[in-house]
């Protein structure tokens, strides 16, 4: 097993430059995962790994034990704790990252069941936000999130810290807004759009059968296509002085309610 200790290795530099430049990871379709069950999630995903980065300061023997025997065929490269701890997130590093393969996004790439319960979020940009959108689509298990016209890429070191892996469970797509639209109608899936004004209560859907909800950030509403395509326009009531709510906590609120619904049926 190679052992890198010298911060001017070829190696750690190209490493350091994916976890910190979104045009490296675009370019080289390649990103980091850290972190031993966020990684264990991606290999379950089928994602593609390339290298396993390791730090024998770190690991125990007996998690090193176990990443040979569930990862036995990929190339593994030992890290000093120094550099290891560069790249590191985690206060507590667990001495495993993973560079790996991005795959293509393509809304034809869908595998969708009949009836499917899809979330739709346009323009997401807060890493934050969209890790916890991930999460909210993994609690509910729903079949698919699409992003329109994302500002944030994808494989953001942020976006996978903050969904603690689970934006490798969800089926994804990315598209401009004019084609996840006709996507949906295509497949005879409905939309309802979460929208501040001529809206109706979120309550009053009927969630059944194939539909998707549709959200946008706190700082802008959805774009007006979504208004003139929509099935429903909708709104979750508040009682205060602000207007609207964080994106993944609204994304929340209507998918667990029509969570509700279907599984009643």
């Amino acid at each position: 097993m190679k052992y890198i200790e010298s911060k001017n290795n070829v190696v750690f530099k190209r490493i350091k430059k994916l976890l910190s430049k979104s045009k490296k990871r675009k370019i080289s379709k390649e990103f980091i995962v850290e972190g031993i069950n966020e990684i264990k999630i991606c290999f379950e995903a089928k994602y593609q790994f390339l290298e396993l980065f390791i730090c024998l300061d770190i690991l125990s023997d007996e998690i090193l034990f176990n990443i040979n025997k569930i990862y036995p065929n990929i190339k593994k490269t030992d890290l000093s704790k120094n550099l290891f701890n560069q790249l590191s997130y985690k206060q507590k590093g667990e001495g495993l990252l993973a560079l790996v393969k991005s795959k293509d996004f393509d809304l034809k790439s869908l595998i969708l069941p009949k009836n499917p319960f899809i979330l739709v979020a346009e323009s997401p940009e807060k890493p934050g936000n969209i890790g916890a959108i991930f999460r909210t689509a993994d609690a509910a298990g729903i079949d698919a999130v699409i992003i329109t016209n994302p500002k944030t890429e994808l494989f953001n070191p942020n976006i996978i810290r903050s969904s603690l892996g689970s934006v490798f469970t969800s089926q994804i797509a990315i598209g401009s807004t004019d084609e996840v639209i006709d996507f949906l109608i295509n497949n005879n899936i409905k939309i309802y759009s979460l929208f501040i004004e001529k809206s109706i209560e979120y309550t009053t859907i009927n969630y059944n059968g194939s539909c998707a909800i549709v959200v946008g950030t706190e700082s802008s509403t959805l774009t007006n296509k979504w208004k003139l395509k929509s099935n429903k326009l909708i709104n979750i009531p508040m009682k205060g002085k602000m207007d609207s709510l964080n994106l993944s906590v609204s994304a929340a609120i209507v998918i667990f309610e029509a969570l509700k619904q279907r599984d009643a049926v």
